[in-house]
């Protein structure tokens, strides 16, 4: 119990150090309120679910907000009658005057103002029940005394166990505890000799989730890290003409150069960077790295081109576009030569359908080329080429090494180019990893092909030296084993 209230106290005060650190980074010395820090407190509103609203307050009234139409505007009806009387950081409940509702609000002090956190009170309600359900107990957050999230049905004399757990920081504190209600439950509903198997049971489990759970708030930590000291490259992997074996492109694939395990693929971190949304920041860095390295690649073929993966998630949030659209400006070498793709695995509903169209209709209008990746793989693959505008399409590689003993495989491909056709696309076969394979596309007209008989995903510095090698030879009509011999030399 005890440890469980300590990774609830650990978890909130790592929201608000991490609101803390980024609003340290505004300046309210100069200029103040300016377009640039409205934007900053976007940034912060975006990266966090748990904040609603970020306000500076002075003289009981909004001087700077993230909504720029709130400007004094005077809430001295959400404030306590003595706030001016406190000097450090506290946390109230009121009721928010525009929304009607009640609202979780955290004061921080700054120079003559106050900045006053607005939070999604529904949110940390919902994770505090949620944690303590979790863990088969109570839970609930309390502020000098008073009930603040949680389960506040529950008072502390129906609690068993009682622990409490202060924050060492923040003015907050995590109570955690059985009621009789629950072990009256579970001894009713279990048969007595099977307590026993239970307990073991459970501890095993408690032991494995814990182990489970402390792996990955580490690995967590340590992509932050990796973020931070630019561990996280891109490998190209060449996109090469079916019929010539020039190299025209190459997709931008993901490795963690790690200090202590080396080269690391996805596999092994992809889903914990995704669930915690540190995917995002790791792309915006693989985009700048392209940028830095397209503008070497222009001066070897100015036609060559870069592919890079994204998520559907991430263009349809307005936000996250504005990010990849600022990195585009500032590099031209990005203007042109680049490809988007993602993958058709990826479901979105068809709420997020007009917002990915704006993401992709804005992106495009600054030289983005956009990639339907995997495609044949998913179950809306016509729907989507229809609902949104492609210019390749990226044949998955299961269609591809089957195709060479299955005949209604081969017609699937057929069909595929077929439907390319029709929607004015380019298609690329993936895994290409034999002569035959390569040999089956090129005869079915599929102008593009990528896989291991060509090259292995490869650093940048190898990446050139070999494009050099190859833009020297005259490629044109050799098979793909000479084509293999060329570069391995």
């Amino acid at each position: 119990m005890e440890q469980s209230a300590s990774i609830a106290v650990e978890r909130m005060d790592a929201l608000f150090t991490g609101i803390e650190k980024k609003l340290a980074a505004i300046d309210t010395s100069n200029d103040f309120c300016t377009e640039s820090d409205r934007q900053a407190l976007e940034d912060i509103i975006y990266d966090s679910v748990s904040i609603k609203e970020i306000s500076f307050i002075r003289d009981n009234k909004i001087v700077c907000s993230d909504r720029s139409r709130q400007h004094n505007v005077d809430i001295s009806r959400e404030l306590p009658k003595n706030y001016s009387d406190f000097t450090g950081r506290f946390t109230y409940t009121a009721k928010d005057q525009r929304r009607n509702k009640n609202a979780l609000f955290y004061l921080i002090p700054a120079q003559d103002m106050w900045v006053r956190v607005s939070l999604h009170l529904d949110y940390i309600d919902f994770w505090v029940s949620d944690f303590g359900a979790r863990h088969s107990m109570k839970a609930k957050v309390i502020y000098n005394g008073n009930f603040v999230a949680g389960d506040a049905e529950v008072k502390n004399c129906d609690l068993l166990n009682l622990i409490e757990v202060d924050s060492q920081k923040y003015p907050y504190t995590v109570m955690t505890g059985y009621n009789g209600h629950l072990l009256l439950k579970a001894f009713k509903d279990q048969l007595l000799y099977a307590i026993l198997i239970i307990f073991l049971i459970s501890a095993l489990f408690v032991v494995g989730l814990s182990s489970l759970c402390r792996n990955r708030r580490t690995l967590e930590s340590e992509i932050v890290q990796a973020i931070k000291n630019n561990e996280f490259v891109g490998y190209l992997q060449p996109i090469v003409c079916s019929q010539t074996q020039q190299w025209r492109g190459a997709e931008i694939l993901l490795r963690w150069e790690h200090p202590h395990n080396g080269l690391t693929t996805p596999a092994e971190f992809i889903t914990i960077a995704e669930n915690s949304g540190l995917i995002n920041d790791i792309t915006l860095k693989l985009l700048a790295e392209a940028a830095r390295n397209k503008a070497v690649l222009d001066k070897i073929n100015p036609d060559h081109y870069l592919s890079l993966n994204v998520t559907a998630s991430m263009i349809a949030n307005p936000f996250f576009v504005r990010k990849l659209i600022s990195i585009i400006k500032h590099s031209p070498a990005l203007q042109h030569g680049i490809v988007l793709e993602f993958t058709e695995r990826e479901t979105f509903t068809d709420d997020q359908l007009a917002q990915l169209q704006t993401g992709m209709t804005k992106l495009r209008q600054h030289g983005v080329t956009w990639a339907l990746d995997d495609f044949g793989s998913g179950y809306s693959g016509l729907s989507r080429l229809q609902q949104l505008s492609f210019e390749v399409l990226k044949i998955d590689r299961a269609f591809v090494a089957a195709s060479s003993t299955d005949t209604i495989t081969h017609s699937i491909l057929d069909s595929i180019c077929n439907l390319a056709k029709r929607f004015d696309c380019d298609v690329i076969a993936e895994g290409i990893e034999t002569t035959e394979q390569a040999e089956r596309v090129n005869a079915l007209g599929i102008k593009y092909c990528q896989g291991y008989l060509f090259a292995k995903p490869m650093s940048f510095s190898k990446y050139v030296s070999k494009l050099k090698k190859a833009q020297r030879q005259p490629v044109l009509d050799l098979a793909p084993k000479e084509l293999e011999q060329i570069i391995e030399h």
